[in-house]
């Protein structure tokens, strides 16, 4: 791959894509193999969906090359948070042990409007346990251990978040995430 797309914005990779510069397969496998390197590393990743990303890059390239490009986010890889359910037995494990092999019938209503959007599922994202409903105080509350950032390894990456208000939360905040999937698929999630 001659454009390196790790550190690309989206809206490039978007372009890129939908120009022919790019491969959706070609950047899939760019992805997925980092995501197997390096995502270790960093407790990020519960679990590759590598066979599952392959199929739907093979799918966005064949229907680009074809001329029906569905928009911004067709042949570009992503990452879910394992909080969303995914079916096609990829495991959801929200965080916890005992849910480790956990299995939905179905996707989530978001990953359903990812897909329909072209996007690529590329991995399940490592989480603390069931999102820190049940309250933590230390990063070891999830199985994959805390999630550490690139920039200090001695970092946790996950924890408290402030409210809009700039006040301290006992758990995630998730209005930003849900404004970004709204946005992201143009419509209220509901389903």
């Amino acid at each position: 791959m001659s454009l390196d797309p790790v550190f690309m914005p989206v809206r490039e990779l978007a372009e890129h894509v939908r120009d022919g510069r790019l491969s959706p397969v070609a950047l899939a496998e760019t992805f997925l193999d980092r995501l197997e390197k390096i995502g270790p590393r960093y407790n990020a990743v519960v679990t590759v969906t590598r066979e599952r990303a392959m199929a739907e890059a093979r799918r966005a390239e064949g229907e680009i090359a074809a001329g029906r490009y569905r928009g911004p986010l067709h042949g570009i890889p992503y990452g879910a948070k394992d909080l969303l359910a995914t079916g096609g037995g990829i495991a959801t494990t929200w965080g916890a042990a005992p849910f480790r092999e956990q299995r939905f019938a179905e996707d989530a209503t978001v990953i359903r409007r990812l897909e329909a959007a072209g996007a690529v599922l590329c991995a399940k994202l490592a989480m603390i346990e069931l999102a820190g409903g049940m309250g933590y105080r230390q990063p070891l509350a999830s199985f994959t251990g805390p999630c550490l950032t690139p920039w200090n390894r001695e970092a946790w990456s996950g924890g408290w978040s402030p409210s809009p208000s700039g006040r301290r939360r006992g758990a995630p905040f998730s209005r930003p995430a849900a404004i970004a999937a709204w946005r992201v698929c143009g419509r209220p999630m509901g389903g």
